[in-house]
């Protein structure tokens, strides 16, 4: 009797099993359940309570006021518009100061200032693409060579060489740039001896220092997208252009380079991303006049204790970020 019944609970679950495996929505709910529950509650959710604090006001001892008289924009109206302006006269003047900080000539729109906090985005997205030109420069030369002319016996240990910093810690390797940088390090006493530096230079504390932690960084996550790019590509396609009639340097611009561009566009975000949102690196390697928009959002959240403010303004940031992404797909890219 109790071997019958074992049977059938058996045979009951096996039906079971198939039917789940049969039906692709189960199977689907099943494996993305854990993913799911693990997104929800460590990522969506202190994302929906840092958006409605966005939209809150600091109180006297540093609470968060979420009561319907304390809702409102104004978070993002002080992130965004200069005191004593109206909204129209308050964005023209962030406008023409935009417009003014990205000419490369000198041109006076208005009298005004952008806030502090926009000049600081804006000082952020120009490390950013500061970082990522350099990375680019730098970086596309080494995947080339990885991915078109390194003999393929070492190609595999060039890549490990790539990746090797990241088997050490993000801060151990800022400090390790702390003192390449300090004061009587080897770098500093190397270039001590060229005529007009003084014994005593120290290269930290200064945006050369908080660049060069950028790139030294992220530089891998722009090689490495270049390289897979580049090893795809067929290079018969450069000698039929050279029996064309085009040199090696026509060949490349408009055959290998417009090739390799998906891994251009997949680095470059990838470099630009964390760049414009760095926190550790101008912590760490910068001073007073090289402080980033990731600084501004840690201060607010820890002495200046004004959540809200912070909060807007770490969603000003993302969409910073969401618009670089836009412009990776524009581009071309694709989004795995």
């Amino acid at each position: 009797m109790g071997r019958d019944t074992t049977r059938e609970a058996s045979g009951v679950d096996a039906h079971l099993v198939r039917r789940i495996r049969r039906n692709r929505w189960t199977g689907a709910v099943v494996n993305l359940a854990p993913s799911a529950f693990w997104l929800g509650v460590f990522f969506l959710a202190p994302l929906a309570v840092m958006l409605v604090f966005s939209f809150g006001q600091r109180g006297a001892f540093g609470e968060v006021l979420l009561a319907p008289e304390h809702i409102g924009l104004q978070q993002y109206r002080e992130f965004f518009l200069p005191d004593e302006h109206s909204l129209l006269g308050g964005l023209w003047v962030t406008i023409a100061w935009v417009v003014e900080w990205a000419l490369p000539f000198e041109v006076s729109l208005t009298s005004g200032q952008a806030t502090p906090y926009v000049r600081l985005l804006f000082k952020s997205i120009g490390y950013g693409v500061v970082a990522t030109v350099v990375s680019f420069v730098v970086g596309y030369p080494m995947a080339y060579y990885l991915g078109h002319l390194a003999p393929e016996r070492y190609q595999n240990l060039l890549v490990v060489l790539v990746i090797l910093p990241f088997w050490a810690s993000f801060l151990v390797r800022i400090y390790a740039i702390q003192l390449l940088l300090s004061a009587n390090s080897v770098l500093t006493n190397a270039l001590a001896v060229l005529p007009g530096i003084g014994a005593d230079l120290s290269l930290m504390n200064s945006r050369f220092a908080v660049l060069l932690g950028l790139v030294y960084i992220w530089i891998p996550f722009m090689i490495l997208p270049v390289y897979a790019s580049i090893e795809e590509i067929d290079f018969t396609y450069r000698e039929a252009a050279m029996d064309l009639g085009a040199d090696r340097l026509e060949a490349f611009v408009h055959v290998i380079f417009p090739l390799s561009k998906p891994g251009v566009m997949a680095g470059s975000v990838l470099v630009f991303i964390p760049s414009a949102g760095a926190y550790v690196i101008p912590e760490l390697l910068g001073g007073t006049d090289s402080q980033m928009i990731g600084n501004l959002i840690a201060d607010q959240f820890g002495s200046a204790g004004n959540w809200p403010l912070g909060a807007a303004a770490s969603f000003v940031l993302m969409g910073v970020m969401l618009l670089s992404i836009a412009a990776y797909q524009r581009g071309g890219g694709e989004l795995a």
